[in-house]
């Protein structure tokens, strides 16, 4: 893991302390153990998968976030039943990643039974790769597909390999893992100009 961008040489971390330096950042800046846990995991997973505008890049958008009171840190999400195969989670103005977590298991045993599961977040704040969204699916033996709204903000002028899409799907198979992405318009005008 590396935790410098500068042109100082670069520091190495295990995944586990890398969660572990990411939690004790969110958890002085007040979220819960659960929420710090949740996000740290989620920040430094896509670290290790090369995805620098979703790793420690992040991190700053996280500490304003919360030192500004914009998202809620000790935010509990509420999941509820909707339907055969439909849930609903408020996430309370918290990050929508402890929402996913929580619903999950429950997801997963819906789309089982039912077929299918839709799962709708609201109340939420999104600033994580859909990637690590979907992937528990997948290796639960499930196609899942996760769709953000989000502003144009989003797309890095820089970025040239469609990493932050609004759309993410993976599918089961053994590893490594098949992932199928929808590019965001900033994507597609750099896929024409080439």
């Amino acid at each position: 893991m590396t935790a410098s961008l500068s042109r100082e040489p670069a520091i190495y971390r295990s995944l586990p302390e890398l969660i572990a330096m990411l939690e004790a950042i969110l958890l002085r800046h007040g979220t819960s153990d659960s929420v710090a846990r949740a996000l740290a995991t989620n920040c430094a997973s896509a670290e290790r998968d090369g995805s620098r505008s979703h790793g420690l890049f992040r991190m700053g958008g996280y500490v304003s976030n919360l030192k500004s009171g914009f998202v809620d840190g000790r935010a509990v999400p509420q999941i509820r039943d909707a339907g055969t195969g439909f849930l609903r989670a408020d996430a309370g103005n918290g990050y929508a990643r402890p929402a996913l977590e929580a619903a999950m298991p429950q997801a997963i045993d819906k789309a089982r039974s039912a077929g299918a599961c839709v799962l709708a977040i609201g109340n939420a704040h999104h600033n994580g790769p859909l990637w690590l969204d979907v992937e528990p699916f997948a290796e639960a033996g499930l196609i899942a597909l996760s769709v953000v709204n989000s502003v144009t903000y989003v797309v890095l002028m820089a970025v040239t390999n469609g990493s932050t899409e609004p759309i993410r799907w993976p599918s089961p198979c053994r590893a490594p893992m098949a992932r199928f992405s929808c590019s965001t318009r900033r994507r597609q005008q750099w896929l024409m100009a080439k």
